[in-house]
């Protein structure tokens, strides 16, 4: 087991305990947002960490992607026609084309069907059989297909999509936005107008504004409806987020070398590309701020920082109340880890 997941293993294993002082007398699972970049390997950690809290402590997890909420091949070809001119809506990825509807439904039914779970199994008359509820006694979540329509993906039908049933203590969600949070206009006209001024980022002046600006639109719908759920918060930084470039075009040179389809490498570099802006206007808030606080400047406006770029952190609200919920770890270039903190 590597160190990281042993790292985010028991994290996980003394929150659930701690949250838990009597574990068969709670009925939600924990649930626990995993934010990685691309090529980091969280998929793999996240497998991982289900498996090693099954063998070792008998705790079962449930474990799922952003990237099984994906928006319908033609859903997204119509998000992507709608906004002819945005690159960042051209392709799955980014705030806006997941279906936020499906992935909050889906949480509230895994937690609802062990909830029902529990209730049964608690009360003594009652010795629980989950065949006798049929379909009612498991949970499908979504399984979306990327090697379809030449690449660009769909969502698989219903019938192969990944079918859940109780009991489960844990559900682990990954994605590479998760913990993201919108900025104020005035902070994205900021941090866009520095980039502009000393052509600090030709990922970010690549995009006009008001592109830029249905991002930070979209990105609010994320965190109405799916960070409510989450219990625990875990994130994996890259020392550099540059390093995305070289581990997507490892991963993609590793697939190639195995006869599967992949990425040239200037297809990576594009790819890359895409998803650059994002973490340069919401990266430095998630590394300095614990996801669980609310953060408030002298005046009471909602926001994360002073300066826009994350540079100077403001009145954490909350923070001795949330403190320990959220795991920050840090890799170096191959993938190590470098620091581990929390907060």
């Amino acid at each position: 087991m590597t160190s990281k997941v042993n790292v985010i293993s028991q994290f996980i294993l003394n929150n659930f305990y701690k949250l838990r002082k009597f574990p068969v007398d709670v009925s939600k699972p924990l649930i626990v947002g995993i934010s990685g970049p691309q090529g980091c390997g969280k998929t793999t950690i996240v497998g991982q960490i289900a498996k090693y809290l099954k063998a070792s402590y008998n705790i079962s997890a449930v474990y799922c992607s952003i990237d099984d909420f994906y928006l319908t091949f033609n859903d997204q070809t119509k998000l992507s026609q709608r906004n002819p001119d945005n690159k960042l809506l051209e392709y799955r990825g980014e705030p806006g084309t997941h279906d936020i509807l499906l992935g909050a439904n889906t949480l509230r039914d895994l937690c609802g069907i062990q909830e029902a779970y529990n209730y049964f199994r608690n009360k003594p008359e009652h010795e629980v059989n989950m065949d006798d509820f049929g379909d009612l006694n498991k949970v499908t979540i979504p399984f979306y297909n990327k090697s379809l329509n030449h690449g660009r993906g769909d969502r698989a039908e219903r019938d192969s999509w990944i079918q859940v049933k109780p009991p489960f203590d844990i559900i682990l969600f990954e994605g590479w936005l998760l913990g993201f949070k919108h900025l104020s206009k005035a902070q994205l006209e900021l941090a866009y107008n520095r980039a502009l001024e000393t052509s600090s980022s030709y990922t970010l002046t690549s995009h006009l504004l008001s592109h830029l600006e249905m991002i930070n639109e979209n990105l609010k719908r994320y965190e109405e409806e799916w960070y409510p759920f989450f219990d625990l918060f875990v994130h994996i930084d890259a020392q550099d987020i540059n390093f995305v470039y070289q581990w997507r075009l490892e991963q993609e040179r590793n697939r190639i070398s195995r006869g599967e389809l992949g990425m040239t490498d200037e297809q990576v570099y594009d790819f890359v590309d895409r998803y650059m802006p994002a973490y340069e206007l919401y990266l430095p808030t998630l590394r300095k701020d614990n996801f669980f606080c609310s953060v408030v400047e002298q005046d009471g406006e909602h926001r994360r920082d002073n300066d826009g770029d994350g540079s100077k952190m403001v009145k954490c609200l909350n923070h001795d109340q949330h403190y320990g919920r959220h795991l920050k770890l840090v890799l170096d270039i191959h993938r190590d880890l470098l620091d581990e903190v929390v907060m």
